[in-house]
Formats: C-alpha cells, structure tokens, sequence
C-alpha cells in the first residue's frame, strides 16, 4: 500500500506553493492518474472512473459548455440534481469553461430555489431532467462535444445556499483560497487522528450519503478526501437495502452523515435486540467492546465487532473504520452505541457560513463526552457572552443576504452557545437566540430542556417561549389514536415534572402541522415562531384533541399503490388508509427509507428521509404525494 503520509505531505506542499485557486486545488487532485475517483452500481456490476478518464470528462463538458453557449462566461451556472459522479464532473466542468458553480439544494422549494437563482441572476441551469427552475435547462447528456485544442479558463468563486433552518435568503460564496485553507486542515488532523487515515484492504472508500450541495457533503465527504486521489462511492438511492448493500458490497471505509441517520441506526439495532430478548446480553457486549477501546484503541475497535457480530454483520460488515456526525445535536446515547460497536464515530461542527471548522478527533474517551473538539489550525474560536465567535482564512467572506452583499472581514456570529473544558475542547449547548430569562430572573436554554424529555411515539417535538411562557410543541400525526395522544401527553408530564421547578414547562400544546421546515435537519425555534404568527401552525390542548378523524379527499389511484407499497415493503396483508407505518404495523425507521425511495422512483417526486416523521400512514403519504406532484 502507498504511504498515505507522503501522499498527503505532498499534496499539501504542492497546494501551498500554489496560489490557492481553484485551479490550483485541481491541478493537484488530478495529478495521479490511476487512481480511482468513484464507483458506483448499476444494478450489474460495479462502475469506476480514474482521476485520469474524470479529467478528460471534465475537460470535454468545459468545451461543450463553450461551443454551445459562447456568451456565457463569468456567470453563475446551477448544478441541479442528485449526488453523483455526474455532478462531481459537472461542477469543475463550470469552473473551468469560465463559469461560476452554483451549488441549487433541491429540498428547497421551487419558490426559494427561484429566488435564489435571480438573486444570482443565473440563466443556466445544468440538470438531467427539467426540474421547472426560473432558469434555462442544459441536459447533461447533450454536453457530448470532445475538446479540441482547449484550453480551459478557470473562474475561482463558488457558491451554495444554507439549508433554510434560518428565515433569510442566504447565499453564501467561497474562492479558491478559502477551499485550500480548508483542505489544507487535513495536515494536521492526520497528525491528531491515526484512525481518519485508515484503510481496508489498500482502499479508502468515502461513501457519498450527504448531497454535494450541502457544505457538510462538499466539503468533509467530497474536497478533503478527493483532494488526495481517495474513492468516492455513490449511492444507487436512499433505501436501506441499498445504503447496506452499497457499504458492504464496495467496502466503504468512511461514512459521514447527520445525527438522523445514526439515531435511526441506534433505534433499528435497539428494537432487533429488544425483540430477540437480548438486551442483557447486548448491553454486557456493549460494556466490554468500551472497555477494550479504552485500554487497547486499535484492537479493541477490531476485536469489537467480532464481539458485536450479530449486529456488525447485518450492518455495515468490517469495512467502515471512520465516521462523523454533524450538522446538529447527536444523543451520547447513540455515540455510545455506534462506537461501541467498533465503528468509531466522531461529532463534528460546522455551517454553511464557516465551512467545517472542528471534528472531535480524540480517544472514544473524548467522543464520548459529545464534544465538538478542537479548532482546526486556519480556524480561531472566541467565546464571548457565552456564544462562539469563528474567524479564521477558511470561512466565507462574501454573503448574499436577503438580495444585500454582507462581507465577512472579522469574526462571524454564529449565535451557538457554547463551552470550553480544561483541554480546550468545545461544547455545544445551544442556540443564543433560543434563550429564555426565567422566574428567577436566569437565562434558560430550551436546547438542554428537550435533551431532557423523551417522547419516541411524538413526530418531533421543541421547547420555546410562547406570549413570555416556556412552552413544549408537540408536533404529531393527523391519525394517531386519541390513546396515544393521551400517551405521549402522559409521557411528557411525567418527563416535566422530574424538572427543577425553574426549568418546567408551563404549557403543553399539540399540532397536526410540521413544525420543521421541509430543507431543514432540524427544528428553528425562529422559524416556528414564525409559522404561529402566519397562522401556519395551530395549536390545540390534549382536551382539544378529537377522536374521529376528518373526512379527507384523496386521489384513489395513489392511496392504492401506497397501500400496495405498504405490503410489500413490510411483507404484510393487511393495511388500511389509516394504518401507522411503526405503531400498527411494526416498520422500521431502515424500512421506512426503502418505502420512500419506491415512492420518489415512482411519482418521480422528492419526499427526503430528513422529512421521515411526517408522513406514517398511507393517507398522509398519498396526500404529500398529491401536494409534490401539484408543484
């Protein structure tokens, strides 16, 4: 195998030498041309693309781009579809016909995707199918021209857009410096973590499970590791047959993803043990795997998932040696049992504005205790009034808010609240302008409150003020029982009432409506907020709720191939319109992946797993897929 030290030593020397330009960090990610940039499955056989054919592919996009669109130069071209080697092509092939990537998130809605693009004022939008964008469409498979004396003119700005947990328009821009700074981190994580570094059987293998388009997925999955000649794997689609399948059958060595995916991973491993009766036994193994983890790193990560085969086995086998959680809260709970199991996961911190700034990169001592770790070396942290301050060369200097050019010159905001141990280790505790003075005249964070509730048969739930009161919202299904209503109510009296007095809630509501926008990874109390006073979500009280159901219209046709669906997803006879997907039919959160993804294929729509807890029953499903297909 290669000495993976020198490879990055060199790189990053050759990066450094460099003007940090976009070019610069091509010339240097394309430099090894045997090298195996991606793989993928078509169903056969599995695909693969050298750095070497990428690079000609690159090249004939660029001038297909040129010879048939010569007036476009030095604008912003959107990249409008799924992740894929497709779209890693087509983003340097922007760059390097003269034009400016716009990376378009399609959980967005069509609305704010098109306010978006004018606030760009982009005109062309790259896709595979016509997404009906406020842009023209240029087909991918049209860009079939071989480039003929070309010489490519590299643009060196890029930009994306938050994922909408906020309530402005966002556009966030990044140059080719600020990429380098990031990439150039790596250097000395390396020299931190031994673990990141790892690989199986002479590959390291990054699974592309978030989008491109996100800063999590462009950055962490994508630029740190292509950077230096590494695989990226795509997934067929979001199911959990092929996410399982995919890991095992490639091999993958590093998986990245959003705490949701790695509590429904806990969640699916928790409820096979409970219904093997092997919870003793489970939570034994568990003990011991730590244990050895703690005492012996590398063996014990090795001898865990001997010891947790049962599990390990039917989940992502032997190959994954690194992960990271990021994006939002992740439980200790789950840190716990994913490391536990010998698959070390790491929790990371960073947004669209500062790129990635930290990863917990210690022993499973330190991932443990949830931290955020420590500032990467082109990074500065600074607490001040107990929020954290980031300023450093790798954070976006340049913003687009709400259609006004905002520039980043010193430090940016980001209105976490957080803290700092002995060991400069940084905690994450919550959100500044979520804080809530008390009774007794202190300032309470909702964040740690919710921590402290738990409620698995609510959607979603948050802790907020309302008219000067600490509230609990609970968001839940339209065809829940009122006995589980009554449950979940029950359950969230109990979880309050073991609360300091100071921390209580003083009402609990209930609503039918989501409270979570649809492109979010998690709960905006400003955005819920908002959705009240627009009249968007309304709240009823547990004496309010009804037992029958409203008669609701829907198209049949639909309702009965979801039905079908159901059936065949979980191997069932018998599903009624009203039939929960968990609670009356025992589906997992892994099966519930697979149900979307037939569904998306199907009615060639976008419900996404980050959307998972809204729609558990055939009529809520048959509903949503009206309302998407009516955009």
């Amino acid at each position: 195998m290669e000495n993976i030290n020198k490879v990055v030593k060199t790189r990053c020397l050759a990066l450094m030498n460099s003007k940090k330009t976009f070019l610069d960090i091509f010339n240097v990610m394309f430099s090894t041309d045997d090298y195996i940039l991606g793989e993928w499955n078509d169903g056969y056989k599995i695909n693969s693309i050298t750095y070497l054919e990428a690079k000609k592919k690159i090249f004939d996009l660029a001038y297909s781009i040129n010879q048939k669109y010569p007036d476009l130069k030095n604008q912003y071209v959107g990249i409008a579809m799924e992740s894929s080697i497709e779209w890693v092509l087509s983003f340097w092939a922007i760059l390097a016909s003269g034009n400016k990537p716009y990376l378009v998130n399609l959980r967005h809605p069509k609305e704010l995707v098109n306010h978006l693009l004018k606030s760009l004022s982009v005109e062309y939008v790259i896709e595979f199918d016509s997404k009906g964008y406020d842009a023209k469409g240029i087909s991918y498979l049209e860009l079939k021209e071989e480039a003929k004396d070309f010489t490519p003119t590299f643009q060196d700005e890029m930009a994306l857009s938050t994922s909408a947990t906020t309530l402005k328009e966002k556009i966030i821009f990044y140059n080719g410096l600020e990429i380098s700074s990031q990439i150039l981190n790596c250097k000395k994580i390396l020299e931190e973590n031994k673990q990141i570094k790892k690989h199986y059987k002479g590959r390291l293998k990054q699974l592309v499970f978030l989008p491109l388009y996100h800063i999590f997925g462009f950055m962490a999955t994508y630029m740190w590791f292509s950077f230096f000649g590494r695989t990226m794997v795509f997934l067929k689609d979001y199911s959990k047959d092929a996410i399982l399948y995919t890991i095992k059958k490639h091999e993958v060595t590093h998986l990245f993803a959003v705490p949701l995916f790695w509590n429904t991973i806990e969640k699916e491993i928790l409820k096979g043990v409970k219904e093997k009766n092997k919870e003793k036994k489970f939570n034994k193994g568990l003990k011991l795997c730590i244990a050895l983890q703690k005492a012996f790193p590398n063996y014990g990560i090795k001898k865990s998932k001997k010891i947790m085969h049962e599990v390990t086995d039917s989940l992502f086998g032997k190959s994954v040696l690194f992960c990271i959680s990021g994006g939002s809260y992740i439980k200790e709970d789950t840190l716990r049992l994913i490391n536990g199991l010998g698959y070390p996961l790491y929790n990371g911190y960073g947004m669209s504005e500062i790129g990635i700034t930290s990863v917990e990169l210690g022993s499973i001592k330190d991932r443990l205790k949830n931290s955020i770790g420590k500032p990467f070396e082109s990074i500065q942290y600074e607490i001040k009034e107990n929020k954290l301050y980031v300023k450093g060369t790798s954070i976006s200097h340049k913003m687009k808010i709400n259609g006004e050019y905002v520039y980043t010159n010193d430090q940016y905001s980001t209105e976490d609240i957080v803290k700092k141990d002995k060991d400069n280790r940084y905690y994450i505790l919550g959100r500044g302008d979520d804080l809530f003075i008390g009774p007794n005249g202190e300032n309470i964070n909702p964040d740690q409150i919710e921590l402290l509730f738990h409620l698995p048969k609510a959607n979603r739930y948050s802790v907020l003020n309302i008219e000067n009161q600490l509230t609990l919202v609970i968001e839940i299904s339209k065809y829940l029982s009122k006995d589980t209503i009554v449950e979940i109510y029950n359950d969230a009296c109990e979880c309050n009432n073991k609360l300091d007095s100071s921390l209580r809630v003083s009402k609990i509501y209930f609503t039918y409506d989501p409270i979570q926008a649809e492109t979010a990874i998690k709960v905006s109390r400003q955005y819920l907020l908002k959705q009240f006073e627009n009249k968007k979500v309304t709240l009823v009280k547990i004496d309010e709720i009804q037992k029958k159901n409203p008669n609701v219209i829907v198209n049949q046709e639909i309702l009965d191939f979801i039905i079908k669906s159901f059936k065949e997803v979980l191997m069932v006879d018998t599903v009624s319109k009203d039939s929960n997907f968990f609670f009356d039919l025992g589906g997992s959160s892994l099966d519930y992946f697979s149900l979307i993804s037939l569904l998306n294929q199907k009615f060639n729509i976008n419900i996404t797993f980050e959307n998972e807890k809204n729609y558990h029953t055939p009529l809520d499903l048959a509903l949503e897929v009206e309302r998407l297909l009516s955009l």
